[in-house]
């Protein structure tokens, strides 16, 4: 046996015997199991590794002498005596047993040749040096649970091990290959990008790895990071623990896989509660989903209406992306979809927004959009025009339908126009037609407001031309006066509305105007005899028809007659010349009727010269009142004279 052998031996008896409870594990409760599902969960021996100078003796396969006879491995002998100095030096101050042994050894009988001295020393250090450094301790397996135990039992519930299963027999980062939990740690790390170089100096035992980088080493959590222990904390042992975090539940729970010395590759949950939670988090390289294009915003920046975001690309593709809407570069309150409505209080702001990619097994990753445009006010839409509805006629009122917009407006305002001028002071729905109005057309528009959005202003059609008003009499116009020749009659024009209308008189003789005749009063002639006098009155105002009314027509023109009445006594009678005269008559024509008290009546025709004959007969002897009428004419009023005739005796 060669001396590198037997140097070898006894160290690796030691290991055997020490490294069984080194092993980090997690008592498997529930998912895949170790092979033997009805075994108590065995004691893991803690894990050591080399440091940044040498490979750890401690973490050698004693199987195998493939990695110590390695090239790129430090000599073995060289390893051993090492070992042995810091072995010896701890053993001296730590264990009572290494003490007694070494005692015995210098009891050795001296006879003993130089160089067995020097052999059996250098293995009895290496012996209590191993021992030191692989010290077995009992594990709480109560406090995590396994998701699977071993590759197969893990790939069969979808947990992989990265390629581990078949990369795993390499060294990485100088940790011994195969199960190791900081070999299968340090693989994964240069998988995800970095070289295989130990990124510091000193120990390679996972309880330096933390101390080591302090720079990456916080307490949160993250994919692709590495959850570390310290020596004795939590489910480690006297060498520490590492972990690949698969899985970031929350803040008080993560999922890792991890491999382990003499034990198997497994993925566990560990949760804060357990009193497993690593001693901090190593960040060398968190997985991390790429952002390769970002989010864009469409749409109009304009109140009222709706922007929509993409999502961005991303390697590899997220399963699932956030949202997360700014205004002004403040996040916006519940506005997490991938659109976002614009209302009022938006105008002016700038918007973005920002994704959140997520992917199982990979952190999170966000990306912003560019920023849109100022936000603008809204567009009101008029869905239906307004209109204009009445009887556009001076006096009257039009009214404006508003329409149908689109949002509902807060408000309107109003504007009237006249020819397509507009009218001051005219800002309500209604309009009442001044006479000024009369003869042209009207049109309106109505401005919609609301808050976040700009005013709109829509305007109707022209109304037709606007007629004129009609003048309404209150009191008819009338003639008063005694129509009758060198009399005056005086015309009442009435009463009208509009007050302010102006009358114009007219007389008319049998509906015929007389010339010049347009005062208020009118001097009767003999040119009127026998015709009717009427007065038209004519009012008329700007803006409204001529009104024209007539008063009711005079009684004919007459004039009053005198009756003359001559008596002739005869022998049986007595005879009555009756003449009617009257002013500007020439000869008065017509009836005339004699009554005579006794019992005599008769109706006789004035001549063509005005004169009647009437012979009273028949009457007792004596005087006898009479009366004596004119029936009139066209020209002539009717008239009575009262009379007395004497009678003579009868004739025997």
């Amino acid at each position: 046996m060669s001396l590198r052998s037997r140097l070898r031996a006894p160290l690796i008896a030691a290991a055997t015997t020490a490294l069984v409870g080194s092993l980090v594990a997690f008592a498997p409760t529930t998912s895949a199991t170790p092979d033997d599902p009805t075994s108590e969960p065995r004691q893991e021996q803690r894990e050591a590794q080399p440091d940044a100078a040498t490979v750890d003796q401690q973490e050698a396969d004693p199987e195998s002498e493939s990695d110590a006879t390695d090239p790129a491995e430090p000599d073995a002998q060289a390893d051993a005596e090492q070992l042995g100095q810091e072995a010896d030096k701890k053993t001296q101050e730590k264990t009572q047993d290494g003490a007694q042994e070494k005692a015995q050894e210098k009891a050795q009988p001296k006879q003993q040749s130089a160089d067995e001295d020097s052999k059996a020393a250098l293995l009895e250090r290496e012996r209590a040096a191993a021992a030191d450094g692989l010290t077995r301790s009992q594990l709480n397996f109560k406090k995590s649970a396994y998701l699977c135990y071993g590759y197969q039992a893990c790939a069969n519930a979808g947990m992989g091990h990265a390629g581990y299963a078949q990369a795993g027999n390499k060294m990485y980062w100088r940790m011994y290959a195969g199960h190791n939990c900081t070999n299968y740690v340090a693989y994964r790390m240069v998988q995800n990008g970095m070289p295989n170089v130990r990124p510091w100096s000193g120990g390679g035992n996972a309880t330096y790895w933390g101390t080591s980088v302090p720079q990456l080493t916080n307490g949160t959590p993250a994919v692709g990071a590495v959850a570390w222990w310290k020596a004795n904390k939590g489910p480690a042992g006297s060498a520490g623990h590492v972990a690949y975090i698969e899985q970031v539940v929350s803040a008080d729970e993560i999922i890792v896989s991890q491999d382990s010395w003499r034990g198997d590759f497994s993925w566990a949950r560990v949760t804060r509660s357990s009193g497993n939670w690593p001693s901090g988090f190593i960040h060398f390289t968190d997985m991390t989903v790429q952002n390769t294009a970002a989010p864009m915003i469409s749409g109009d920046a304009r109140v009222g209406t709706r922007l929509t975001a993409s999502a961005g690309t991303w390697t590899p593709a997220a399963s699932s992306v956030k949202y997360q809407w700014f205004a002004n570069g403040q996040p916006i309150k519940g506005a997490t979809k991938s659109s976002v409505a614009l209302g009022k209080g938006r105008v002016g702001q700038v918007l973005s927004v920002q994704t959140t990619a997520a992917r199982s097994g990979y952190n999170d990753q966000t990306a912003s959009s560019a920023p849109t445009g100022p936000v603008q006010p809204g567009l009101l839409a008029n869905t239906i025009a307004p209109v204009i509805s009445g009887n556009a006629k001076v006096e009257k009122k039009l009214r404006l339908d508003t329409g149908a917009w689109s949002p509902v407006p807060s408000g309107y305002a109003y504007s009237w126009y006249v020819d397509g001028q507009p009218i001051a002071g005219a800002t309500g729905t209604t309009l009442t037609l001044t006479p000024d109005l009369a003869g042209r057309t009207v049109s309106a528009a109505v401005t919609a407001v609301r808050k976040g959005y700009a005013d709109a202003a829509v305007p109707t059609a022209a109304s037709a031309p606007v007629a004129p008003g009609t003048i309404r009499v209150r009191k008819k116009p009338a003639i008063a006066g005694d129509a009758r020749p060198r009399r005056t009659l005086t015309v009442s024009p009435g009463t009208y509305r509009p007050a302010d209308a102006t009358a114009a008189v007219q007389w008319l003789r049998d509906g015929q105007p007389i010339p010049d005749a347009v005062a208020t009063t009118y001097r009767v002639t003999p040119a009127d005899l026998g015709t009717r006098l009427t007065a038209s009155v004519t009012t008329s105002r700007a803006g409204y028809d001529v009104a024209a009314l007539s008063t009711p027509s005079t009684a004919r023109v007459k004039v009053l007659p005198r009756i003359q009445v001559q008596r002739v006594q005869l022998r049986h009678g007595v005879r009555l010349v009756i003449r009617v005269v009257a002013r500007y008559v020439p000869t008065v024509q017509g009836n005339v009727a004699v009554r005579v008290k006794g019992g005599f009546r008769q109706k006789v025709a004035l001549n063509k010269h005005g004169v009647a004959r009437v012979v009273v007969v028949g009457l007792k002897k004596g005087k006898h009142p009479a009366r004596v009428g004119y029936t009139g004419s066209p020209t002539v009023s009717k008239s009575i004279r009262k009379a007395a005739i004497r009678m003579p005796a009868p004739k025997r």
